[in-house]
């Protein structure tokens, strides 16, 4: 991996050595991954940009002991008090996703129905199944996740210790792991199925998606070319009423010029002048037409230049509706749904490595339960305390109960 430098060219970067010295004094003693975590956040761009480089270089675990130091402390740290509170704020961080997919699919529907409203579509009934889909999934989920925590933490604290202990006999020790295997088999039944499910509804947003996009983009085309017709005729009414303007200002120049009266109240009331000078004009025994048609022809192209403004409007206003719902579609598939398919992906991990290990330690009581032949992770849950299932039903019991604070 290679990360493109801050530093100057007059300046040569720290070793690599040196950003790790000093990433070492600022961990100070009995160092924690929090604490590491904060330090690293204390170095420059440029100190990290040094780490990254030197990755490849730099690989820590070289010898077998310290591969095997490595892999008991992942699963201490993972089993203790900070795993499970990392855990938690995970399962709290998904559940928040899963709420944020709610807020939208519902925001989707309130738009999507305008939509249909105006343009005749028929999209409202589709996004309403598929958030209904949805919903169904994540609360089967949450009562799949409640029935997996429980196994796990049976087989972390219970079967596991019962298969390595060397005073029961093989036969009891294999016939208890076959009847956890056994009334566990609906796990994976059920983990396969939400696993389908969900792929079921990604595929079915997709097309979804696609098809909407195919329609908006082709109705935004449509509105597009209606707005610059609209443009047009409102540039043209415009026009007209500029001259229909320009001849009553000329009229009431005339008229001003004989009545200085008529002149004053046109000046100070221009939009009730025609109705005055038509009292005069009246009054005097003469045609009204002229002014009467001016005022009429005014009347009528401000109207029309109103009704069509408020058309371009409602034009524009369609526009950016179908543009932003159409955005928001696709990034809802792009970004929200995948925040679920991690928690389905989670769920699905956590009982397919139970039952992992679960055939492992089958095997390997088959094959005499030889105590220095013991499976990776019984014997790091019995020499070394590691609770990885423990520590992830953590995760699966504020997910379960759909905890958010």
């Amino acid at each position: 991996m290679t990360v493109l430098p801050s530093y100057t060219a007059d300046v040569a970067p720290p070793s690599y050595d040196e950003v790790a010295h000093k990433l070492e004094n600022l961990v100070g003693g009995n160092p924690t991954p929090d604490k590491v975590l904060d330090a690293a956040e204390q170095l420059s761009e440029e100190e990290i940009n040094v780490l990254v480089n030197g990755v490849d270089s730099h690989w820590p675990l070289e010898t077998e002991k310290q591969k095997e130091e490595f892999t008991i402390g992942t699963g201490q740290t993972l089993s203790s008090a900070e795993g499970k509170d990392q855990l938690q704020a995970t399962a709290i961080t998904v559940t928040q996703a899963t709420r944020e997919i709610d807020r939208i699919f519902f925001a989707l529907e309130v738009k999507l129905a305008q939509i249909d409203g105006i343009h005749k579509s028929n999209f409202h009934p589709e996004i309403t199944r598929l958030k209904e889909t949805y919903q169904q999934i994540l609360a089967d989920s949450r009562d799949l996740a409640a029935g997996i925590r429980v196994r796990l933490e049976v087989f972390d604290s219970v079967i596991i210790r019962l298969c390595a202990e060397p005073s029961i006999s093989v036969d009891i020790r294999t016939r208890e792991l076959n009847n956890f295997l056994e009334t566990s088999a609906s796990s994976e039944r059920d983990v396969i199925a939400i696993e389908g499910r969900f792929n079921d509804l990604s595929t079915s947003f997709a097309k979804f998606v696609g098809t909407f996009s195919d329609w908006a983009k082709d109705r935004e085309g449509q509105i597009t070319e209606q707005i610059r017709v609209v443009q047009h005729e409102l540039d043209e009414l415009n026009k007209t009423l500029s001259a229909l303007n320009a001849s009553m200002t000329a009229f009431k120049a005339v008229c001003g010029a004989t009545w200085p009266f008529t002149k004053a109240l046109a000046k100070l009331m221009p939009k009730f002048a025609p109705f005055i000078m038509i009292g005069g004009l009246i009054t005097a025994g003469v045609s009204v037409a002229a002014i009467a048609g001016l005022a009429i022809a005014i009347s009528i192209t401000e109207q029309r230049i109103i009704t069509k403004t408020r058309e371009k409007t409602n034009l524009q206003e369609q526009l950016e509706q179908i543009r932003q719902t159409r955005s928001e579609l696709e990034d809802f598939g792009n970004a929200s749904l995948v925040d679920f398919a991690d928690a389905i992906s989670i769920l699905a991990g956590s009982w397919e490595s139970t039952a992992e290990d679960a055939q492992r330690i089958k095997v390997w009581l088959g094959e005499g339960a030889v105590e220095g032949k013991q499976p990776e992770y019984m014997r790091l849950n019995t020499r070394y305390n590691v609770r990885k299932y423990d520590a992830i039903s953590a995760y699966l019991q504020y997910y379960a109960r759909g905890i958010v604070s």
